[in-house]
């Protein structure tokens, strides 16, 4: 890991009662009703999951923002995230405790590139090889977005919930369970899901914002 690197790490880590205090306001994102933005056009109903799978897969733009754990047999790390995805643009910025962000990388036709807190630039051809270099863990960033979105993808169902939603995909080494779904506006989507990969890492995401469509 270089020196820029390490210290994005200390920025991440900072000393142990910041963690500590990250630590119980991520629990209490766990455990507490997300302030979701409603989905525009907003409608009355619930829509069924065929219909609400077919929306959300048209979707061209939408963002989702929450709070991670990144656990390893090592070690955990939590950190902040928003996501925000268009045809032309895709943007992941992850967030020091404090709020701060420790580096944001966007993803265009030119390719991925990366700014970290300490000023330091990076390219690299896609978003899963800077995400390495920011979280130092392999992660399959390229499945990232449907698993937030709660589609199927590219992966397989190994069960539904009752209302035919996902409770667990499995993508090759890696097994996504949901734990959590809520209401926006008009489609039901994921709140709390965990990713369980390779060599015991693990990925607990809250989302506790979600945007469907163009911000006005």
């Amino acid at each position: 890991m270089t020196p820029s690197f390490r210290k994005i790490f200390l920025f991440m880590r900072l000393n142990r009662a910041l963690q500590l205090g990250a630590g119980a306001i991520l629990a209490l994102t766990l455990s507490a009703c997300a302030t979701m933005t409603p989905v525009h056009p907003n409608t009355s109903r619930v829509l069924p999951t065929v219909e609400r799978n077919q929306v959300i897969s048209s979707l061209k733009y939408w963002r989702a923002s929450g709070e991670a754990v990144l656990s390893t047999p090592k070690q955990n790390e939590n950190f902040g995230f928003r996501w925000k995805q268009s045809p032309q643009l895709q943007e992941l910025s992850i967030y020091d405790p404090l709020g701060r962000t420790v580096a944001r990388i966007t993803v265009e036709a030119s390719g991925a590139h990366l700014e970290t807190i300490t000023g330091e630039h990076r390219q690299a051809r896609n978003l899963s090889t800077l995400l390495s270099m920011v979280l130092h863990v392999e992660l399959p960033a390229a499945e990232l977005p449907d698993w937030m979105l709660g589609l199927r993808g590219n992966t397989s169902t190994i069960s539904n919930n009752a209302s035919g939603l996902p409770n667990i995909l499995r993508s090759g080494p890696w097994q996504v369970h949901y734990l959590q779904y809520t209401p926006v506006g008009g489609l039901t989507m994921p709140k709390l899901l965990q990713a369980n990969g390779p060599d015991g890492i693990a990925l607990r995401m809250a989302i506790t914002q979600w945007q469907m469509g163009q911000a006005e």
